[in-house]
């Protein structure tokens, strides 16, 4: 009987270790509350124009911690901001960051969202291949966005040209009527369409059209999107106010602050630092998500800096 009774609580033991074993090794990874920088599940939204970003830096994470899942969720940048706000996600990218507002709501709510500046984008003006234009100054740009949609070829003649915007409600329009027209309405020639994609496809099958788009949407020259249409579209050339250098949007210029509708892109989260969110934050701003910006085409905010040693014996 004593044997029994031994090998019974034997087995309960036994029973008890493996069960907590198991639910020790599973604790983190299905679960959008109780996880860990590199384990559990994470919903992030981010606003339409980042989206090959996006979706490539999740990937990423995921590939490097296979016990992390990330979902992503586009949408309009407000609506990605009212997510976080409204606790239907625990991270979001966004190409701006909070206004005083928005700072103000989430206070009231007990709320601090942390964030990290993790890329340089812009809006990109794109034309036709055979609209005989290149280059566009910067007050005529906004000319094309509040007034009318005339303006000068390269050979100096007049032109009439179609505006499009990508979305509405989309960061782009929110930038060009916020920080370039001040709150002042497109002018009757601006169409807005409904999605990045059919500017872009617009702008290939028509001459004299002009689009406002991300660049993160045509930045990287591996993509399907920037192939299908190399030798379609093209880029135009745009000057800072008052500078006589006109340049195309990338790296180089978003670096130097050359291009005048250049934008930050960052991740906002509001929980704390041992959780997904922060995890899938620092992997973007660390250096194998700053290497992915980099090679598709945006100017990562953190760069690391190489050392190089010169060798002068013998040159003497």
């Amino acid at each position: 009987m004593k044997n029994k009774l031994i090998k019974t609580g034997r087995y309960i033991i036994t029973l008890f270790l493996l069960t907590f074993l198991y639910a020790c090794d599973n604790y983190f990874k299905n679960d959008y509350s109780d996880n860990s920088p590199t384990s559990g599940k994470l919903k992030v939204w981010y606003d339409e124009g980042t989206a090959l970003h996006v979706k490539n830096q999740a990937r990423t994470f995921e590939s490097q911690y296979p016990n992390a899942s990330v979902e992503v969720f586009s949408s309009s940048e407000n609506e990605a901001i009212q997510a976080l706000y409204s606790d239907k996600c625990e991270a979001i990218v966004i190409s701006r960051a909070l206004n005083t507002t928005e700072k103000k709501a989430f206070e009231s709510k007990g709320y601090f969202p942390k964030f990290s500046a993790v890329a340089k984008s812009g809006v990109a003006l794109i034309t036709n291949i055979n609209t005989p234009l290149n280059n566009i100054s910067y007050e005529n740009a906004l000319s094309l966005l509040g007034k009318s949609g005339t303006t000068t070829d390269s050979s100096g003649q007049n032109i009439d040209l179609r505006v499009l915007l990508d979305k509405n409600n989309s960061s782009v329009v929110h930038y060009l009527k916020d920080s370039l027209l001040k709150g002042k309405n497109f002018s009757s020639n601006c169409n807005i369409l409904n999605s990045t994609l059919d500017a872009i496809n617009y702008v290939a099958q028509n001459i004299n059209t002009i689009a406002f788009i991300d660049f993160s949407w045509i930045s990287d020259v591996d993509d399907s999107i920037y192939k299908a249409n190399r030798g379609k579209v093209k880029f135009l050339r745009v000057n800072n106010p008052g500078s006589n250098q006109y340049e195309f949007p990338d790296q180089s210029s978003f670096k130097l602050q050359t291009y005048p509708f250049t934008r930050t892109i960052y991740v906002y989260r509001k929980t704390g630092d041992f959780t997904l969110a922060k995890g899938f934050e620092s992997f973007v701003a660390g250096p194998k998500g700053q290497l992915t910006f980099l090679k598709q085409g945006l100017l990562p905010t953190r760069q690391n800096e190489r050392s190089v040693h010169i060798n002068t014996e013998g040159m003497h």
